[in-house]
């Protein structure tokens, strides 16, 4: 029996459209699913796997379908044809969508699409909130206006060939099973990151002028790694960007350049995501009579406990008191 992607994590399959539509619904957003032409029945399929920020998702239909969601309001999601085709049409753009071509639906735009009996997807799903927070932090400036994107990403060649790599080699570390580095919060993390940047790096966007004109870093790769080996080994530490240039001997703007160019981020938002995925950890760990939530904020450094608590949910999914209770 031939296997597709992320068979380990099935989510359905069925022969029915009131089915297929209510599951999908509930991982993406409620919306209308009905079939065109001359199909009578649905062999629909849906498998699925989430990281943190992002999701990875298989569908496939195997009929003439019409989907339509409208807005999705709160994530992106790039959708890549492993067969078949889909006409996908986001306000006034239209695109046919091949092996060839993905789409990248912005939230803010409305979707319709309609898919061939052949159509089986790729979907990358990326959380809004992630997205744009990553990019603050690539341009080091707040965000004017959402994020659009141009609707079609030719996988064929260039950053969109070197995207669609990534994005399949996550897939295929899902897939295996031994035990993947992926199911360790650091590297998961890394690859969330590598996503999104790329992302915003390779697909033309209201942001592309912003990025491109990003500084360069003149510092070579080996500020980043001491910082990064200071930071993952001594998060709890009272660190400052000042503190951290002054180790790399460099100055803070080019460390604050060189966190972008290498990583995407800034150094101070990379400590700032370590100490998150620890004090995760250790609410993961903790007995709920032996420790409070307030302990593990002022433990890692992590301010106010009511602005701790807003972007460990906006990360996690769930407030940390949530995490202690389980």
């Amino acid at each position: 029996m031939t296997t597709v992607p992320l068979d380990r994590y099935p989510l359905f399959e069925s022969h029915e459209l009131d089915h297929a539509r209510e599951v999908v619904g509930r991982v993406f957003t409620p919306h209308r699913l009905d079939l065109l032409g001359r199909s009578t029945e649905l062999n629909a399929q849906m498998n699925t796997r989430r990281v943190d920020r992002i999701a990875a998702n298989y569908i496939t239909y195997g009929g003439d379908v019409l989907i339509q969601p409208g807005e999705l309001d709160s994530f992106f999601v790039v959708q890549v044809p492993l067969s078949g085709r889909g006409l996908i049409q986001c306000g006034g753009d239209e695109l046919l969508s091949t092996a060839d071509t993905a789409s990248v639906v912005s939230p803010t735009v409305p979707l319709t699409q309609r898919w061939s009996a052949d159509c089986a997807q790729l979907i990358l799903r990326v959380e809004r909130p992630a997205l744009e927070a990553h990019l603050r932090t690539m341009i080091d400036a707040p965000l004017a206006e959402p994020i659009r994107f141009e609707l079609g990403m030719d996988v064929r060649s260039g950053a969109g060939r070197s995207w669609l790599q990534v994005f399949r080699l996550l897939i295929a570390e899902l897939d295996r099973e031994d035990h993947s580095m992926i199911n360790r919060p650091l590297m998961a993390t890394e690859y969330e990151d590598w996503l999104m940047t790329g992302l915003l790096m390779a697909q033309p966007s209201n942001y592309s002028g912003l990025i491109d004109t990003t500084s360069r870093s003149p510092v070579p790769h080996r500020a980043v790694t001491i910082v990064r080996e200071l930071i993952e080994s001594h998060p709890e530490w009272r660190h400052s960007v000042a503190s951290l240039a002054k180790e790399a001997r460099v100055g803070v703007r080019a460390l604050q350049v060189a966190f972008r160019q290498h990583l995407g981020t800034t150094p101070r938002a990379y400590l700032t995501n370590v100490r998150m995925q620890r004090a995760h950890q250790e609410l993961l760990a903790a007995q709920r009579d032996m420790t409070t939530v307030n302990s593990i904020v002022a433990k890692w450094g992590l301010g106010h406990p009511g602005r701790f608590a807003r972007s460990y949910q906006a990360l996690f999914g769930e407030l940390p008191s949530e995490t202690l209770a389980r």
